[in-house]
């Protein structure tokens, strides 16, 4: 537009008229316009360019703090998680003897002292390989875990009974728009809210 202006006046003589001054200012202005509104695209392009970075560094530092998170949340449960598998051992294996014990009488107490003994042996080594086993998934899955989910962790596992609270949940459980099962849980806060068992 400012170069068929510029055309316009010198096809129309206007050198010496009055209005070309005017014409000039207009199309000295629309080539003003012309650069600020290049000048504003760039200045939105390279903003747009920085929220872009800035985000993906959020993301970045936040998956870092995750991570170290998890390393202390496994440390924590640990200790817990190994008490409560040596006592499931300990009572099976103490059933396990007291019913083989009063099957057999007579010749059959030596025999069954002896299965008594394997029976203890295997559960002991079947507890130990299965808590290992649940202590290794349970540390994958803590190292996956937010900040903080170390000490939630052993607060639910002490405040609640955790494997009814996950079998009431699954069986409540629907399906959310991508395909995952979802269920609400109700938790105890503190160890002193629980009912009496």
């Amino acid at each position: 537009m400012q170069a068929e202006m510029e055309r316009s006046i010198q096809l129309a003589g206007l050198r010496n008229d009055p209005t070309a001054p005017i014409i000039r200012t207009l199309t000295a202005s629309l080539g003003l316009q012309w650069r600020l509104h290049n000048q504003a695209v760039r200045y939105f392009r390279d903003a747009s360019d920085r929220l872009d970075q800035q985000l993906a560094d959020t993301i970045r530092q936040g998956d870092a703090a995750l991570q170290a998170r998890r390393l202390g949340i496994v440390e924590g449960l640990m200790p817990e998680l190994t008490r409560l598998i040596a006592a499931a051992v300990r009572t099976w294996n103490r059933s396990i003897t007291v019913t083989t014990a009063l099957t057999f009488g007579g010749f059959a107490v030596a025999l069954a002292f002896g299965v008594g003994l394997a029976g203890y042996g295997a559960g002991w080594q079947a507890g130990h390989s299965a808590a290992q086993t649940a202590t290794g998934a349970l540390v994958d899955a803590i190292h996956q875990a937010a900040p903080g989910a170390e000490t939630a962790m052993v607060d639910m596992v002490r405040a609640n009974n955790v494997a009814e609270a996950w079998a009431k949940c699954q069986n409540t459980a629907a399906t959310d728009k991508d395909g995952r099962r979802v269920c609400e849980m109700a938790m105890w806060v503190d160890p002193q809210g629980q009912p009496k068992r």
